[in-house]
């Protein structure tokens, strides 16, 4: 009888980490062999942040933190006689199937599932990381991992695992290592949202980057916003960020967004920076990470129990609302609210006379609020101010017409000036308005009309400069921002890193000033705020402006500032899903709709004009300001179709059934994409 030698092996390996190394605490060389000293930077003091801490502190369930000092590492007071027996290790390890490389089928689980977190198949760049969170054991066989994986149904979406988190913090690690002289340290920064899976993920990517290199330092502060995490690291309090996040994306996601040297880690247009790194190279930092350790056979330390090892921790999200409430004073006209005198409430509290409600949705911009009332502002009807990762209301999106109804009536209840509303991170918003002709009534001030309005903020303090916008923009905004107020208008690509990369190179490049890059979805950046995609310094923008128009005329509206903005009726964005659920199929059957789409404007009577200026998908304007557009989503297998029409039943018969009569006549499209929507329109 033959033996299986790659069975045994693995069942002789099972028993030797899971026995013999624990008595041991032989750990593997990618983990400290003893505890980290603490040292000292030359960085400047600052606020609550504390240097090495000497205890096991949990302030709360939300904040906790384990500073290394309070113990060795976590999973040496944990035995491993708990983990998965050996007939899975059997299954996991002793396949006959061999790929090309030979390697076993559960390192291939792992390589795939970091490669689709880190790569995208459409040739996009990647901004950041963001999948679907899968659990796993916190000790024992790696071999787990891939098991947890394998119970996904499969799909777009990729894994997010503890283990993939702990190879993705040793490769940013790694990488900002690359640039940092051997004598010094590398501070970085972990923040997180409130996703109920956030701390596990955050002690996961802290134990990854200490465990690179002793001169690593992560500082963790709790529940923070993106851009808040951001400034930390433009101050020079450390030399990278990364937040815990997926944004407006379901509860069950996740993600991580990386700042270095306050940028984000991307290769984005234009910016040739040192600074500027590809996700695809830290996905391939990761995956050698994760190789290494499935050599070894077991899982590092990739988390513990409900706190996050860190270095320190630093209250920072203080430090950044006082500078957000002090331009708020700046911006209105009046001195630091730092200065007392018996004279200077009013400079201590612009937005006094106001009522402002925000839906912070149960995200992290909940902070937004406390300044709010600081200032002066009433915000009585405010909404969902308490961080819970469950979200009961639903995860926080300014677009999404459920919150916008919300807030609508929150603000009619109270009679409110402005509404806000606040993403998960808080790096996006937008705002109800109360409506011109009645003011019991409300409507939102977002897409078209938030850019128009920051637009006329932009013509006061920079005439002449330009606004660099995503693709979708429409064309009555255009007109309003070149025509009415004397601004530049670039309209370039979606993605808010797309249109921040094309401002900044457009203003360093001294082509044009571009102080504003704005998606119409709500991410919007400054110039004067170093390109910080910041949602909360979007209201910072209009709340100031909204205190001057008021100080001037009581009676002033935002919406009479953007009156000659020309708006369709018919606006609409369809999306498409491939019925494979796959990327691969979308870019082939997108290539394919484009081009018949090209075709037929081309060859035909049809009133269709193709906007050659469009860098994305295809455009064809049907004239008097009306268009629509086909591209492709940046992170799904969605084909978009956005729509603007002066009505529906133009949008109908000089648009959607052309559409519908030149998908059908082609199989391939019938067959692979879902067109139920188009139909139902």
């Amino acid at each position: 009888m033959r033996v299986c030698t790659t069975q045994y092996s693995s069942l002789f390996r099972w028993l030797f980490w899971t026995t013999a190394i624990p008595a041991a605490f032989a750990w593997s060389p990618m983990i400290p062999s003893e505890p980290r000293r603490s040292h000292h930077t030359t960085r400047p003091k600052f606020g609550r942040v504390a240097s090495v801490l000497a205890a096991t502190v949990q302030p709360d369930k939300d904040q906790a933190f384990t500073t290394k000092s309070s113990t060795r590492i976590a999973q040496s007071r944990t035995g491993r006689n708990d983990q998965s027996p050996p007939d899975f290790l059997t299954l996991a390890f002793a396949s006959t199937e061999c790929d090309n490389v030979n390697r076993p089928p559960s390192l291939n689980v792992l390589i795939r599932s970091i490669e689709h977190l880190t790569t995208a198949s459409d040739g996009h760049m990647l901004t950041d990381v963001r999948g679907v969170f899968v659990d796993h054991a916190r000790l024992g066989s790696i071999a787990a991992v891939a098991h947890a994986i394998g119970q996904l149904p499969v799909g777009s979406v990729p894994p997010l695992t503890p283990l993939a988190v702990y190879c993705l913090g040793h490769a940013f690690a790694s990488q900002l290592l690359e640039d940092t002289p051997a004598e010094e340290n590398v501070t970085i920064l972990v923040g997180r949202d409130p996703r109920i899976h956030g701390m596990r993920l955050a002690d996961a990517l802290g134990r990854g980057a200490e465990a690179a290199d002793p001169r690593i330092r992560v500082v963790y502060t709790g529940i923070a916003t993106t851009p808040g995490c951001a400034s930390f690291v433009r101050s020079g309090r450390a030399d990278a960020a990364v937040m815990v996040t997926a944004s407006h994306l379901p509860r069950d996601r996740n993600g991580l967004k990386f700042f270095r040297r306050a940028r984000t880690l991307d290769a984005r247009v234009g910016d040739d920076s040192a600074s500027a790194v590809s996700i695809a190279d830290l996905g391939a930092r990761a995956i050698q990470c994760a190789t290494e350790w499935h050599s070894a056979g077991i899982l590092p330390p990739a988390s513990g129990k409900d706190s996050v090892m860190c270095s320190a921790w630093v209250d920072w999200m203080p430090y950044y609302a006082k500078e957000l409430r002090q331009a708020i004073v700046d911006q209105v006209g009046h001195q630091s609210c730092d200065k007392t005198s018996a004279n200077d409430q009013i400079s201590q509290q612009p937005l006094r006379g106001l009522k402002i409600v925000l839906n912070a949705g149960n995200g992290s911009g909940a902070f937004f609020h406390k300044i709010l009332q600081e200032l002066g502002a009433d915000t009585t009807g405010s909404l969902h101010l308490e961080y819970n990762g469950e979200f009961p209301n639903g995860v926080p999106n300014p677009e999404s017409p459920a919150m916008v109804s919300e807030t609508e009536q929150a603000c009619a209840l109270v009679k409110a000036d402005l509404g806000i509303l606040l993403d998960t991170d808080a790096d996006r918003c937008g705002f109800v308005v109360p409506s011109r002709h009645d003011k019991n009534t409300y409507e939102p001030l977002n897409r078209n009309r938030l850019i128009a309005l920051l637009g006329v903020i932009m013509s006061r303090s920079s005439p002449g400069s330009a606004i660099v916008t995503d693709s979708v923009t429409s064309e009555g905004l255009a007109t309003f921002l070149q025509g009415s107020l004397g601004l530049q208008h670039v309209r370039y690509l979606k993605g808010y890193a797309n249109v921040i990369g094309k401002a900044r190179s457009l203003s360093e490049s001294n082509v044009v000033a571009a102080n504003l890059a704005i998606e119409t979805s709500g991410h919007c950046a400054f110039r004067e705020n170093d390109y910080l995609d910041d949602g909360t310094y979007c209201a910072v923008k209009v709340l100031s402006l909204m205190a001057r128009e008021r100080a001037a005329n009581a009676k002033s509206n935002l919406l009479d500032l953007i009156a000659d903005l020309v708006e369709l009726d018919e606006v609409a964005e369809l999306r498409m899903a491939t019925l494979d659920d796959s990327l691969d199929t979308m870019q082939q059957v997108f290539d394919l709709c484009a081009l018949e789409l090209e075709r037929h404007a081309q060859n035909s009577d049809i009133e269709w004009e193709i906007d050659v200026d469009n860098l994305e998908g295809i455009r064809i304007r049907i004239g008097d300001g009306q268009f629509f557009m086909l591209r492709k989503s940046l992170h799904d297998p969605i084909i978009s179709l956005q729509i603007e029409a002066s009505s529906k039943d133009i949008a109908r018969r000089r648009i959607m059934v052309p559409i519908i009569e030149l998908f059908d006549s082609l199989e391939q499209i019938q067959a692979q994409l879902d067109l139920s929507v188009l139909r139902q329109f």
